[in-house]
């Protein structure tokens, strides 16, 4: 567990100095109507002032939010592909029967099943998950109101409480699943052709 929480980790902070660049203008196009990546970084250097900061405005949530669903997911993926190889002690019989159902499918077809499922769990039993995403959005949006991680929390638990940080959650998590599912899918595809490509 500690080598999956450490690998996530990194790879979260990789994906966050990937594409934290371009979540701030994908925030800035979505919700005000900003066209040009050079007015949305604009707004966000006269309200941060350093370049990095104003390019990377909303990182720390953002790492927060990949994090979360990436640690979730591989852990209830771990736990279901386990489950599917050898059931639970004490496992409920709802769950035992679905498992005897994916015990029937073809393996592509169950991976793909456990893939759902897995994005499924992790993102609506992940209170950090959504969490990390309204802070993010929040200092991506207007970065001179919310010109910080704890500052934005701190505003968030003020005016809404602990469900602020869960807003939206249902449609949000909605993109998520199905985007997952469909990446995670052409990855796991594209896997198996280069492991056949590479053992001719």
């Amino acid at each position: 567990h500690l080598g999956l929480f450490l690998g996530v980790a990194a790879s979260s902070a990789g994906e966050a100095v990937v594409t934290g660049w371009s979540e701030r203008f994908g925030v800035h196009m979505g919700l005000r109507q900003i066209g040009s990546y050079r007015e949305s970084y604009r707004l966000a250097r006269e309200a941060r002032g350093g370049a990095l900061s104003s390019a990377y405005a909303g990182a720390v949530g953002l790492w927060v939010r990949n994090f979360s669903w990436n640690f979730a997911f591989f852990e209830w993926k771990r736990f279901l592909h386990n489950a599917v190889e050898v059931t639970p002690e004490g496992a409920p019989g709802w769950f035992c029967a679905h498992l005897e159902w994916l015990r029937t499918l073809d393996k592509k077809d169950q991976a793909n099943v456990l893939t759902f499922e897995s994005a499924t769990l992790g993102t609506y039993l992940t209170f950090f998950n959504m969490a990390g995403d309204n802070v993010k959005t929040k200092m991506q949006y207007d970065p001179q109101r919310y010109p910080s991680f704890v500052g934005t929390c701190q505003d968030i638990w003020s005016k809404h409480g602990l469900v602020g940080f869960a807003r939206g959650s249902l449609f949000k998590g909605i993109y998520l699943i199905l985007g997952a599912t469909v990446a995670i899918g052409i990855q796991e595809r594209l896997t198996e052709i280069m492991a056949a490509l590479v053992g001719r």
